[in-house]
């Protein structure tokens, strides 16, 4: 057990046992040593199932307007989840000071799909961390050792904000940005270079997968609508046919939805059955909310989004200036 992991438990049983919260929102161990399951701690001697690993990827701030009406909570956020903390907090789903954020720096996610080898099970598999951030993983096909570079899920290697920006009380210490972090725009500029046609033949061909499931909606702190446009009758948005263009209106309009609002925590994307690369379609509109009106999702919750805002002297882009 890490020192991270006591301290993590014995907040939460402190917390609980002098009554300042009524549920404590954290992880708890999966079936499966690579998996984690989230967990509501109401009783102190339960905080012993807490846990803090490398597999504590659920952005736990989605249940955050579910458990309005259950008391104070303290919420144990990694710096994605803290920032959609503050954007529920900003747009009035849960007050300030009903959530105790206590952060917890974050030294990246584990993409369990790059554990296993072609065709290897990673049941029965025993996965040790090391102190430089790399796993070693032993099964009956042997043992090897994965640096933090090969393992890390994609939207950790472009993170931010891995200390959480606000917290009332860090759990640890600050977490530097990931060695060799990529740029987190660059698949953006990736998908710029393409020509029209070839970027409306690459999103024909990503979103004729999608099976409308909306696995990425639920997965998503920011879509807490009560009724989404898409379940909608009248007026109906779409259709329910599970076709291309029907699809991209649905991805289309959440992106836009998500526009200043999307932290990046990339809960849509890990959720999607089809591998569909959704966080593309976020960042490109994170992209121009930062470069419009130089507003970062998730950062201050005293902030009014840039989307949420109207001033008479707003430039109108359909208009000739001059």
């Amino acid at each position: 057990m890490s020192n991270l992991e006591v301290t993590i438990r014995e907040t939460a049983a402190r917390l609980l046992r002098e009554g300042q919260v009524a549920v404590v929102l954290g992880y708890e161990a999966g079936s499966v040593p690579f998996r984690t399951a989230p967990a509501f701690i109401e009783r102190a001697e339960d905080a012993g199932r807490l846990v803090w690993n490398r597999f504590c990827t659920n952005n736990l701030a989605v249940y955050l307007p579910k458990l309005k009406g259950a008391g104070r909570i303290a919420l144990l956020a990694k710096g994605c989840d803290a920032r959609s903390a503050v954007t529920l907090i900003q747009e009035h789903q849960i007050l300030r000071d009903q959530v105790v954020i206590l952060g917890i720096p974050c030294d990246g996610m584990v993409d369990a799909d790059r554990l296993a080898t072609s065709g290897e099970s990673l049941f029965g598999v025993a996965i040790a961390p090391g102190a430089d951030g790399s796993l070693t993983v032993a099964s009956g096909d042997g043992q090897r050792t994965l640096s933090a570079a090969d393992i890390l899920q994609e939207r950790c290697r472009l993170c931010e904000h891995n200390t959480p920006a606000i917290a009332d009380g860090l759990l640890g210490e600050p977490a530097p940005r990931m060695p060799g972090a990529a740029e987190p725009f660059a698949a953006v500029a990736e998908l710029e270079r393409l020509s029209p046609a070839e970027r409306q033949a690459f999103w024909h061909a990503q979103l004729d997968r999608c099976l409308r499931c909306y696995a990425c909606r639920e997965a998503c702190p920011a879509c807490y609508c009560r009724s989404c446009f898409a379940d909608k009758a009248a007026p109906r948005w779409l259709s329910k046919a599970n076709a291309a263009d029907e699809n991209w209106m649905f991805h289309a309009v959440r992106a836009f939805h998500l526009a200043g609002r999307c932290v990046g925590c990339g809960e849509c994307e890990r959720a999607c059955p089809m591998d569909i690369p959704i966080s593309k379609l976020n960042r490109m509109l994170d992209r121009e909310v930062r470069e419009r009106f130089g507003y970062v999702a998730g950062l201050d919750p005293a902030a009014v989004p840039p989307l949420g805002t109207f001033r008479p002297d707003d430039r109108d882009p359909g208009k000739h200036e001059g």
